[in-house]
């Protein structure tokens, strides 16, 4: 976790993209953490992979602001976030 705090301290994004299968269905799921401007900025996206073609009739996307790591932490770990799996984020996300 200290690797993680270093990171957004240094202005940088941390996050990662996993497919699940819930119910048979193949799910993407997209999590982010920046800090900017001393507050902590999340991002959680999940959308069933067999409507990615209406991608925005059917996606769950959400940014949200805390003003504090820790607050920020579990509101994505609510959203099923694992704090391992956070690392360098290879793609683009809105923030």
């Amino acid at each position: 976790m200290n690797d993680l705090i270093k990171a957004l301290n240094a202005g940088k994004r941390r996050g990662y993209e996993e497919r699940r299968e819930i119910d048979g269905a193949a799910f993407l799921y997209q999590y982010a953490i920046k800090k900017q401007e001393n507050l902590y900025y999340t991002y959680f996206f999940s959308i069933n992979e067999s409507q990615m073609d209406v991608i925005e009739d059917d996606e769950n996307e959400e940014i949200q602001t805390f003003p504090s790591f820790d607050e920020a932490l579990s509101y994505l770990i609510n959203r099923g976030a694992v704090l391992e799996k956070f690392s360098t984020i290879k793609n683009t996300l809105p923030f």
